[in-house]
């Protein structure tokens, strides 16, 4: 018997360790033609605490496979670090004229669970004080015209948006900068959008990129889910996992090329880079490593804690971001769990260094 129970224990060792491995390979492989690969490094997480507790186990018991739960961790380790960070926070009240405060919000159109949460929300963007916003899931005209809400922040009188080039819920930045230049991107085939703006920052030329790429589809097919729980219906839950799983596949897909456009751009673009927004992706994803290529994560620069951004699914989530290049270094990341959308903002002080 304690045989049997030893190679049963071998064999989910060896299943974790190669869950592991393939979420790490889903960061450098477009998901293209081999969407499967896109599926661990969604998981990656919770896959990762496994093999940190079996390899426990294994130390605990002999330590003979426990080196595989290690190797598979320190394969694992710059998303580890993408995921938790222990910076101590930096006193940011003093600013110099070299700061920058950006924030990069989802406001879910601002609306959550059905109460409108605009009023809540520029409060809160007025208390922080910050020098760029950008918004994604923002309302269009039919919310409220364009002019009336690029008059929403006194303290930023520089605006552009995606409103020009498609009427639904897009991309809004707000600026305390010169808006110099800017140019919406409509994805083919897809409502998700980014945003190149080209901002005059005390004379230095920034390019800004802000986006939101191929969502997921699981809000759109979880109250078919829930429906199918509550009514015991296996069939239906089945069917709409299916749907799910399909759907993710595609959106994998749809993803990468964004991701692909994006780099693109920021590769032909000279001068400061600034990146942002609502990616849809992990840290384990091909978008994320694609995107972020030689730029600097903001949380693996200056974050503190557990670095989640999405406030469902359980809350393990890591999707939206702030990048940027070399000339910059971060002073202090947050992420405050605000009730007013389904995501975290999240506020990056960055400063130009002195060359």
């Amino acid at each position: 018997m304690k045989k049997l129970v030893y190679i049963l224990f071998v064999i989910v060792t060896l299943f974790a360790a190669l869950l592991a491995m393939a979420g790490f390979a889903s960061g450098y492989i477009h998901p293209e033609g081999q969407e499967w690969i896109a599926f661990p490094g969604l998981i990656l997480l919770p896959v990762l605490v496994v093999n940190l507790i079996i390899g426990l186990i294994w130390w605990i018991m002999d330590g003979r496979w426990g080196w595989l739960s290690a190797f598979v961790l320190l394969l694992n380790l710059g998303f580890i670090f993408s995921m938790f960070q222990f910076h101590v926070k930096l006193d940011t009240k003093k600013q110099t004229d070299r700061d920058i405060k950006i924030i990069t919000y989802n406001v879910d159109n601002f609306h959550s669970g059905g109460i409108n949460t605009f009023g809540e929300i520029i409060d809160w963007v007025n208390k922080e004080r910050p020098d760029i916003v950008c918004f994604q899931e923002c309302p269009g005209n039919y919310f409220m015209p364009e002019d009336s809400l690029s008059k929403t922040f006194s303290f930023l009188p520089y605006f552009c948006s995606t409103a020009e080039v498609s009427s639904t819920s897009g991309l809004a930045v707000f600026s305390r900068y010169p808006i110099l230049s800017y140019e919406p991107i409509i994805y083919p085939g897809s409502n998700n959008k980014s945003m190149k703006v080209t901002l005059d920052i005390q004379g230095d030329t920034v390019q800004l990129f802000t986006n939101h790429l191929q969502t997921t589809s699981v809000n759109s097919i979880k109250p078919r889910l829930y429906q199918a729980k509550e009514s015991m219906n296996s069939q239906e839950g089945t069917e709409a996992a299916f749907q799910l799983a399909f759907q993710m596949k595609k959106n994998f897909v749809l993803r990468a090329m964004q991701a692909d456009f994006v780099r693109q751009l920021i590769d032909n673009s000279t001068g400061d880079i600034i990146v942002c927004g609502d990616f849809n992706d992990t840290p384990a994803s091909y978008v994320y490593n694609h995107i972020k290529g030689n730029l600097t994560d903001g949380f693996r620069d200056s974050g503190s804690g557990f670095g989640y951004t999405f406030r469902e699914l359980k809350r393990i989530f890591r999707i939206d971001y702030i990048f940027y290049s070399g000339s910059f270094e971060g002073l202090r990341y947050d992420s405050p769990n605000l009730p007013w959308s389904d995501h975290k903002p999240v506020v990056c002080m960055i400063r130009k260094k002195i060359l």
